[in-house]
């Protein structure tokens, strides 16, 4: 089972990075694959709008697909995923991400793919696998409107849950909201990786496993869990493409006496108000002061 899953991993990654212009071309036998069937189609077959159409399949299978193994529907996601393996065929990504992305992407194939062999249908299993193809393959074909920057809210709430775990002392609730952190990463990176730069991705990991390590101390060492939740937040930043003045969460997650700025929001709705107030009664003396004047005239005139 294991040579089986290597030889699939090979059939799959190989011809990508052929496709994507990789020198290793000469590493295939021409016209057959490595699984002994018809070896991908030349680059040089497909023109621009074949090329376009071909990766118009490939976004549909795996939209397909990724519905089908969320439904437990075993012969249809079969299916679709024999015709995700097809749009691949002859279709070069050069110009779409770097080497590592096709990496990647040929992950996220042959994850799901191995999902769909098993006798067993774990639900679970078949959503995680799924999920993390459909939002590789959106990414390679969406650069700016990836569906994976949708889970920024989702991963910086996991971080904000972190905090106040932290601050609250709450081991149990810190494990349980890094747990959900990484979870949620581990879905996206493949998506990360296709669209960021390596050493990007490489700093999130390092945060991630050094984040891992303070969460499972005992006792919790809190200051170093602050510092390390605020690197968290740059890296989370970098990552999804954020500006540096964007906050992950409120600041108010972080300090002990949250009085305090509920305080200073509070005195500056006060000071508002205060404003707002001073402006009409000044506007409505002005009012009334030429009033007084008009009818005053009015008098000396008659």
């Amino acid at each position: 089972m294991k040579t089986k899953g290597k030889l699939g991993w090979l059939f799959v990654l190989l011809p990508l990075l052929l496709l994507a212009g990789s020198p290793a071309a000469a590493a295939s036998p021409a016209g057959k694959g490595l699984d002994g069937g018809r070896a991908p189609a030349p680059v040089s077959q497909l023109s621009d709008e074949e090329r376009g159409d071909k990766l118009k399949q490939l976004e549909t299978a795996a939209e397909a697909l990724y519905g089908h193994m969320q439904q437990g529907r075993v012969e249809e996601a079969h299916a679709e995923m024999e015709r995700l393996i097809a749009a691949l065929e002859g279709v070069s990504f050069k110009g779409l991400t770097s080497v590592e992305g096709i990496h990647a992407l040929a992950e996220s194939i042959m994850d799901a793919r191995e999902t769909l062999a098993r006798s067993e249908i774990v639900p679970d299993e078949w959503s995680r696998s799924s999920a993390v193809l459909r939002l590789a393959v959106n990414s390679l074909l969406h650069k700016d409107k990836g569906l994976w920057l949708q889970y920024y809210k989702v991963m910086a709430d996991d971080m904000q849950r972190m905090n106040n775990a932290r601050v609250g002392g709450q081991s149990e609730k810190l494990r349980a909201a890094f747990g959900n952190l990484q979870q949620h990463y581990e879905t996206i990176r493949p998506a990360a990786v296709i669209r960021r730069d390596p050493s990007t991705v490489n700093r999130f990991d390092s945060w991630l496993s050094y984040a891992e390590r303070l969460s499972n101390d005992q006792p919790m060492d809190e200051a170093a869990l602050m510092e390390a939740i605020r690197q968290g937040e740059s890296a989370l930043k970098a990552l999804f493409g954020r500006k540096g003045e964007e906050p992950v969460f409120l600041p108010i997650a972080g300090y002990e006496n949250p009085w305090y700025w509920s305080g200073l929001i509070g005195l500056w709705i006060v000071l508002a108000l205060g404003y707002t107030g001073l402006r009409k009664f000044q506007a409505a003396q002005t009012v009334t002061a030429v009033g007084r004047t008009d009818e005053d005239s009015y008098r000396h005139r008659f």
